[in-house]
């Protein structure tokens, strides 16, 4: 579609290059992100018709992009195409359950690329007229058979992504619940276990996050886009159990971060769930500490662990 605007997320140089150069050939706004992180920022300023991004980069992978671009209204229906060195049943489960639209293998070539990228933008397309609104009618040159062009995507080196979570269908998260998991009494349970700890002063905000990201219960202090941070919680926890595997150290069991005047502190529950917790100023969180303690049992009942 002549006009519609691609974001392209990878963290390889000559990658984005390539894919720039192929995709405005055939008329379509192309611009890049070098991570994760970026091309999330990206998608909430300017909002593209469609992502395509590598799966494997470092920090946030292109699963938890998807995912988060899944969870906020504002940009769930923008399609996703996330590209992977390797292509198996694991793969395409994390990104059917991330949200993606559709996943192409590196290196590709534009036979393998624009008919996924024309079906993305008609759907996107579609979507967009059901609320009033509509990108251009598709207007794509003739894709060249192999036998005529063979422009290939030059393939950095790749390492299988057996670190990655496996990740339940998003959910737009909502504060003070739980969506469709657990059941309304459990919720509650959870939601009372979770108040102590805004008995602290120096507790701003406590949330409960499951181990694909999913926000499941909040309160406290209001933030932005809550479920954003829950899944850069699960990012982090993500990253510190690859490190944890690559030095032989048992699992990850809780961060520390101090931001000028903020800090957070993240507990894992048990496999299936974490506890976060945004404090006022940094230090003496030996109190804090105690009460997660003495907390765990009953959050860990809560949530049926």
């Amino acid at each position: 579609m002549q006009g519609a605007k691609v974001l392209v997320v990878d963290d390889s140089t000559s990658v984005r290059k390539v894919l720039e150069k192929l995709l405005s050939s055939r008329g379509l706004v192309v611009t890049t992100s070098e991570t994760a992180e970026q091309g999330l920022e990206a998608v909430r300023q300017n909002t593209p018709h469609l992502v395509i991004a590598d799966v494997v980069m470092p920090g946030m992978s292109g699963f938890e992009l998807c995912q988060a671009i899944k969870m906020q209204a504002s940009t769930k229906s923008v399609p996703v195409i996330l590209i992977s060195g390797i292509i198996n049943e694991g793969v395409v489960s994390q990104a059917q359950q991330a949200g993606a639209f559709d996943v192409v293998s590196k290196p590709f070539t534009p036979d393998d690329l624009f008919p996924k990228i024309e079906r993305a933008l008609n759907a996107a397309r579609q979507s967009l007229q059901a609320v009033g609104e509509a990108i251009s009618t598709p207007s794509y040159a003739p894709i060249a058979t192999p036998s005529s062009t063979k422009e290939s995507i030059p393939q950095p080196p790749t390492t299988p992504p057996t670190s990655q979570a496996t990740y339940s269908s998003p959910q737009q998260a909502v504060p003070e619940t739980l969506e469709a998991q657990p059941t309304p009494p459990a919720r509650q349970a959870l939601l009372e276990e979770l108040r102590p700890f805004l008995d602290k002063p120096e507790i701003e905000s406590v949330f409960v996050v499951d181990n694909a990201g999913q926000l499941l219960a909040w309160l406290g202090q209001t933030l932005d886009e809550p479920e954003l941070l829950a899944t850069y919680i699960h990012t982090l926890l993500s990253i510190s159990s690859v490190m944890g595997e690559k030095y032989h150290l048992s699992s990850v069991q809780s961060l520390s971060l101090e931001y000028p005047g903020k800090t957070l502190i993240i507990n894992r529950i048990s496999e299936k769930a974490s506890l976060m917790l945004m404090l006022r100023g940094t230090g003496g969180t030996g109190v804090i500490r105690y009460l997660v303690l003495k907390q765990m049992p009953q959050l860990k009942a809560a949530l049926g662990n």
